[in-house]
């Protein structure tokens, strides 16, 4: 978002708000040496073919770098990064009345059985329904229908009563674009193209995650909630527009009070029944994991990477965005990946930049194994091994190269962790 002077607007609604600020006056450049040396250790240390990493601070783009064998251009699976690029679907829809967050399965699935019939849309693409996560057959078959895939989730008896759990799965999701075909009379593939595609410019995304045939492929039954392929450019058009509270440049794509909706914690007071990231402590909205609030609830820092490692975030509190773009194992990589999403979080933060004798607190509380966090807070505890403990060192020492020798050995101590 370019706008001169301080921006600052509070998107509120009954359960929450976020903090969206705007550009300032002149800075600093950003210290981004720590966060290169850090994406070639994670290429390094995990053997991946290559990385691209895009960083942005309000609407100003100040790294867009490919490392390894990566040119910039990949074309990825990006697994459940694709949850954020349905929840835009279906936040368009709810804006313009054709569906609500409330909508419920029974009036777009009569025939459904009774306990399923009041879930709703919002809790299925919360991860509260209720339906199962284990993944059911049909979710990466193009021999049947995303309506035939979602009747088939539907008549599976539900593991838990809805709205008093959260279970993470894709299954729900599935469900949520039948009803969004149902709603509108169009195929999932065209409701993304009307809704994503043609508005925000992308050029390289769509639902066929398995292929690598060029252009835009249909599916007839695309995987709502994990089946997209996407690039760093067409991904960083996306978080710029989260980031700039609902615009596309000086198009309105999305209202704010929409993104504050779909980026309230829908799992405050609910048990966590299945998480692939239970450790971290996240809530989790309309697609999106919420990261961080502030004291009295209000959504702060969003996500949603996925099981390859594609990671995106929007950080409102401070005004930044980043997409990192690998394609590897991406639970063995998470805590590297969470802890170069928190480095690059810290480097991008004006206001510690602009503090010359006293570092700004860390984004959130968060055991120092878990996060990027090179404060107080941090003292007396364990030191984290492996290139957690190498970033952590350059953001203390504000070194820009890795120690002498600590590269070569980074393997054997992520082994430790």
């Amino acid at each position: 978002m370019t706008r001169s002077g301080w921006l600052a607007f509070t998107l509120t609604l009954g359960l929450g708000a976020l903090c969206l600020p705007g550009a300032g006056a002149a800075r600093p450049a950003h210290d981004l040496q720590p966060v290169r040396l850090a994406v070639q250790a994670l290429v390094n240390d995990y053997a991946l073919e290559g990385a691209s990493l895009r960083l942005a601070r309000e609407g100003q783009v100040l790294m867009q770098e490919s490392f390894g064998g990566y040119r910039g251009d990949e074309r990825v699976a990006i697994a459940s990064a694709s949850k954020w690029l349905s929840a835009l679907v279906l936040g368009r829809l709810v804006e313009r009345g054709v569906l609500a967050w409330d909508s419920r399965v029974g009036t777009y699935f009569p025939d459904a059985p009774v306990a399923a019939r009041a879930i709703t849309l919002a809790q299925l693409f919360s991860h509260t329904s209720g339906i199962t996560v284990d993944d059911a057959g049909c979710l990466s078959s193009r021999l049947v229908s995303l309506q035939d895939c979602a009747t088939q989730i539907l008549d599976a008896p539900l593991a838990y009563a809805p709205g008093t759990g959260f279970a993470y799965g894709g299954n729900s999701m599935q469900v949520a674009g039948a009803i969004a075909e149902r709603a509108t009379g169009l195929s999932w593939d065209s409701l993304f193209i009307a809704e994503v595609v043609e508005p925000l410019g992308l050029t390289a995304t769509d639902w066929t995650a398995g292929t690598a045939l060029p252009g835009y492929i249909s599916n007839p039954n695309p995987r709502i909630g994990g089946g997209a392929r996407s690039t760093l450019d067409d991904y960083g058009r996306v978080v710029d527009m989260v980031l700039a509270g609902g615009r596309h440049g000086a198009t309105a794509y999305l209202r704010d009070d929409t993104l504050a909706a779909m980026a309230i914690d829908r799992t405050v007071g609910l048990p966590v029944l299945s998480s692939p990231i239970a450790g971290l402590g996240y809530g989790y909205g309309i697609g999106q994991w919420v990261e961080a609030k502030d004291a009295r609830g209000n959504t702060l820092r969003v996500s949603s990477p996925g099981a390859f490692g594609f990671t995106p975030w929007v950080d409102w509190r401070h005004g930044s965005n980043g997409v990192l773009l690998v394609r590897g194992n991406g639970a063995a990589m998470r805590d590297d990946l969470t802890a170069i999403e928190q480095l690059a979080l810290w480097q991008l933060d004006f206001q510690r930049q602009t503090q010359s004798a006293k570092r700004a607190a860390p984004l959130r509380a968060a055991p120092c194994r878990r996060d990027f966090s090179p404060d107080a807070s941090c003292q007396g505890q364990p030191k984290a091994s492996g290139l957690k403990s190498l970033l952590q060192e350059a953001g203390a020492s504000g070194r820009t190269s890795l120690p002498q020798g600590r590269a070569s050995t980074l393997d054997a101590r992520r082994r430790a962790l």
